[in-house]
């Protein structure tokens, strides 16, 4: 071979060297951008989801009108149609007493005798004085008559029978003045016998015998008598309800103690006027109780249809958040971003709410909404959406 033919042999097989190693940079740049590629639309791809994800999702409402007409049952007392304590009139030692507590007496039925031994002679003692005056003043009359005939006759001064007829009528005032002290004593002396002021039942018995008692309300008294025929039912109204609250509305109480089954009754009478310090309308509903089934004192729930003169409205109890600014709910508005508005409550029905101001009947209030949830946060709403029912 010659020189040449050599020479050109390698300088073919270093060409063709570098085409395959020009294609294999080829190759290796392709699969590098490829890669890059793939990456670069993945991590774009998880960027969107991760977006997607991070934009919460809620479930809203809107609210209703709340009922202007409502069973509002608040709590009551019940207390006797009326009851007394009855103290002694006069000072004595307890002789026997004939009742005992539970018993049903009637009006002016005996409950008690008292032995008033001081009473009894001073009694005796005023009738004994006024039969001396009434002897005076007769006397004084007959001498007044006779000097009164003298002067007549001018055997006598006029200023000598004038004398007597001045004794006489001072006579007839001392006879009046021992009439009322003997019918004063006549009374303490009737008081002896305790007697009861109406029909009822004796729920205390605060005497024995041979007891001292002294007159009148400083001590302790002898029964309490109750009467009821009727009870009454005391409840305090609140002020929002009070305008609607009327004399001889309807009203059921339901007591415990009895059962379930309420008892009717009526509005029969209100103080007319707020209590200053708890704002409630003092009512009384009055309850018949011929049969004696009931007892004053129990605790009971008064059921009263009583309405409002406002249209508010009324959400679940779910969409409140409880912060340090105060109460409120989360509306999403138009662009589907959070506004937290401040509301103000009224009624409490139990699962919902009455909002009296804050909210209007086209606000989208967010149920549920998380603890975490901000001012201008953007949100997705669900399409299953819930539409509260307003409350009964």
């Amino acid at each position: 071979m010659s020189s040449a033919n050599v020479q050109r042999q390698p300088a073919k097989r270093s060409q063709g060297a570098r085409l395959v190693l020009v294609g294999l940079g080829v190759v290796l740049a392709g699969l590098a951008v490829f890669g890059i590629v793939k990456r670069v639309h993945a991590r774009r791809a998880l960027t969107n989801e991760t977006d997607r994800n991070a934009i919460a999702t809620v479930a809203i409402m809107t609210p209703k009108s709340a009922p202007m007409d409502q069973a509002l049952t608040l709590p009551g007392t019940v207390a006797s149609w009326q009851d007394a304590q009855i103290y002694a009139r006069t000072t004595g030692y307890v002789a026997k007493w004939y009742v005992d507590i539970g018993a049903k007496v009637k009006k002016g039925q005996r409950l008690a005798d008292l032995d008033t031994p001081d009473v009894d002679n001073q009694l005796l003692q005023g009738k004994a004085q006024m039969r001396t005056d009434i002897a005076n003043m007769n006397f004084a009359k007959v001498t007044a008559d006779r000097y009164q005939k003298l002067v007549t006759q001018g055997l006598v001064a006029t200023q000598t029978g004038d004398q007597y007829q001045a004794q006489y009528k001072a006579d007839v005032a001392t006879v009046e003045a021992d009439k009322a002290n003997v019918a004063h004593l006549q009374n303490l002396e009737d008081f002896k016998y305790i007697t009861a002021p109406f029909d009822g039942v004796i729920t205390q018995r605060n005497l024995d015998v041979g007891a001292l008692v002294d007159a009148g309300s400083t001590g302790a008294n002898l029964f309490v008598i109750a009467d009821t025929s009727k009870l009454r039912v005391y409840t305090d109204v609140p002020e929002i309800y009070a305008a609607s609250v009327k004399i001889g509305m309807s009203a059921q109480v339901s007591l415990n103690t009895y059962g379930a089954k309420p008892i009717a009754g009526e509005v029969a009478r209100t103080a007319d006027a707020l209590a200053p310090n708890t704002r409630t309308l003092r009512t009384e509903i009055d309850v018949d109780n011929g049969a004696q089934e009931l007892m004053p004192g129990v605790y009971a729930n008064v059921k009263l249809a009583v309405s409002t003169a406002s249209r508010d409205l009324i959400v679940p109890t779910n969409t409140l958040l409880f912060r340090s600014e105060g109460l409120s709910v989360a509306v999403v508005d138009n662009t589907q971003h959070i506004h937290l508005q401040p509301i103000t409550l009224g009624r409490d029905f139990g699962s919902t709410v009455e909002v009296t101001a804050g909210l209007s009947e086209q606000d989208h209030v967010v149920l549920n909404p998380s603890d975490s949830i901000y001012e201008g946060q953007q949100v997705n709403i669900t399409k299953n959406n819930i539409s509260q029912p307003a409350a009964k």
